[in-house]
């Protein structure tokens, strides 16, 4: 039981002093500041065994030295615009309500062909075909009948002969119009009092002709469809937002596209439409943004960066690496003056850049610790195990300190057919430069010296990089490398052996750096 206790004490220990000197390098690169105060005294469980630490009724206490080690940094609970970009990827199309197609609503066949290629600008009243079409003929004699006769009849004395030509004119108009004669061409037959053979019909739109199936001296039906024209001026982007921020989209809220093909330049439109239903298998909606294209720079199939602007308003919020969520509990360290930290449980809502907004726990002005919070948190809970610890019978904690820095690293492990045998120069590993030193035997316990062999070290941490060497032989089946054991605390080193003709031989040893 009491191997077990130790055991425990030292995966703490190491773990928390690894993450010292881890927090010192970054501290160091970033430029963090310290707080001043003074060293306080250690309590009664013994926790000042841990360099510059105590722990009284939930408080850590922090020496200088080990503020200035870590780079404590502290921030103010303050109000705040909260803001954050929800980005997505999205994809240019066309502005449904601006697209037209071009039909007839009468057979006949195309004399002429005004507009004949995709792609062309064309402006809204610009001829696109002339058409020869006998139902319009024989309409446009019809017309100019009812036109003479009403013309004729108009001084008749009889009111039902007037009326009736009358309505009869203007049916045969109505039709004219309803086969998209317009007015203007309607007045010009009025006046030559001639029917035209041709008809001549314009684009309803302006804008760009991206599809075309008139051909010259085809002929037409009704439900055939001839031109379709679209107008870029304006663009739809249609994005997909997951499920769990569809709460922070509203429309009309502003929302700007970047593209890899215009390095430097963001377009700035609108929300426009948000989907009723949810992709149940991607548990994304589809959302339509708006934007003007003025320049025609947008074009329709184009992949674009989405960024969606959130505003939360002016609110009470944190920097969000000072908060340590273990999954229940959200929790920051106040700062109580004097190197005292004490742990507080808040409760925060949505969680912005780089900030989260507080709902309870802190009030304005308190100031709290804005890093090195994960290295406090393991702190006070290592000051509470070693009080635990020391009240257990048979538990002393000098002699254990004692023993967690007494052992040598000496190793030997089996790996396939091969014995490795490592060691350390120094003995006792320490940070900065060890050298590695490897004997390898065969399965008959021969020295191996016609191997390659390689090493790495790291440490079980996010961020933290491989290091690699290549080691010599030396003499007698032994083989040596300098390594870099960047900080205190355990480390893997990884042992890669190659035999001429033969597979790779891997393993591992875990070696513990100490000052």
């Amino acid at each position: 039981m009491q191997i077990v206790k130790i055991s425990l004490f030292l995966v703490l220990a190491s773990a928390i002093f690894g993450l010292g000197y881890y927090s010192r390098g970054r501290s160091d690169s970033a430029g963090g500041h310290s707080a001043s105060s003074h060293q306080p005294a250690p309590d009664k469980a013994g926790s000042d065994s841990m360099s510059g630490h105590g722990m009284s009724d939930g408080v850590i206490h922090v020496s200088p030295e080990k503020r200035q080690l870590v780079g404590v940094r502290t921030a103010v609970v303050e109000m705040r615009p909260l803001i954050k970009k929800i980005r997505t990827v999205g994809i240019i199309t066309y502005d449904e309500t601006k697209v037209a197609q071009v039909f007839t609503k009468v057979d006949g066949w195309i004399e002429q062909l005004h507009v004949n290629y995709t792609g062309k600008l064309v402006e809204m009243g610009q001829p696109l075909f002339t058409l020869y079409s006998p139902d319009l003929v024989a309409t446009q004699d019809e017309y100019l009948l009812a036109l003479q006769a009403s013309e004729s009849l108009a001084g008749s004395s009889f009111k039902e002969i007037r009326a009736g030509s009358e309505s009869l004119l203007e049916a045969s108009r109505r039709r004219l119009s309803l086969w998209d004669i317009s007015d203007e061409q309607i007045a010009e037959l009025e006046k030559t009092r001639k029917p035209k053979r041709h008809v001549t019909f314009y684009s309803p739109i302006s804008g760009f002709v991206i599809k075309k199936d008139a051909v010259q001296g085809m002929r037409v039906m009704p439900d055939k469809e001839l031109y379709t024209i679209t107008n870029l001026s304006t663009v739809w982007v249609n994005a997909d937002i997951y499920e769990y921020e569809l709460s922070d989209i509203r429309i009309g809220q502003r929302a700007a596209i970047s593209l890899s093909y215009y390095p430097g330049q963001t377009f700035t439109g609108k929300v426009s439409w948000i989907a009723p239903v949810l992709d149940e298998k991607t548990r994304t909606t589809k959302v339509r943004l708006e934007f003007p294209n003025p320049n025609f720079k947008l074009k329709p199939e184009m992949y674009a960066n989405v960024e969606i602007d959130v505003d939360g308003g002016r609110k009470l919020a944190i920097p969000d690496e000072a908060v340590l969520d273990s999954g229940l509990r959200k929790v920051v360290f106040i700062d109580k003056g004097d190197g005292r930290y004490a742990p507080a449980e808040i409760k925060v809502g949505a969680r912005f850049d780089r900030y989260y907004e507080v709902l309870s726990g802190l009030n304005p002005g308190d100031r709290i610790i804005a890093s090195a919070s994960f290295l406090l948190d393991s702190e006070s809970r290592l000051s509470e195990a070693m009080g635990a610890m020391a009240g257990m019978p048979g538990m002393d904690m000098g002699d254990m300190s004692k023993s967690a820095t007494a052992a040598d690293v000496r190793s030997e492990k089996k790996a396939g057919d091969l014995t490795l045998s490592l060691e350390t120069q120094p003995a006792k590993p320490v940070p900065g430069e060890n050298v590695i030193r490897l004997k390898i035997r065969d399965a008959k316990g021969a020295p191996v010296q016609d191997a390659t062999v390689n090493l790495t070290s790291t440490m079980a941490m996010p961020g933290m990089a491989v290091g690699k060497a290549a080691a010599k032989h030396v003499k007698d089946g032994v083989y040596e490398a300098t390594v870099n054991l960047g900080m205190a605390g355990a480390w893997e080193i990884g042992i890669s052996v190659q035999r001429p003709g033969q597979k790779p031989v891997q393993e591992k040893f875990t070696v513990t750096a100490r000052n």
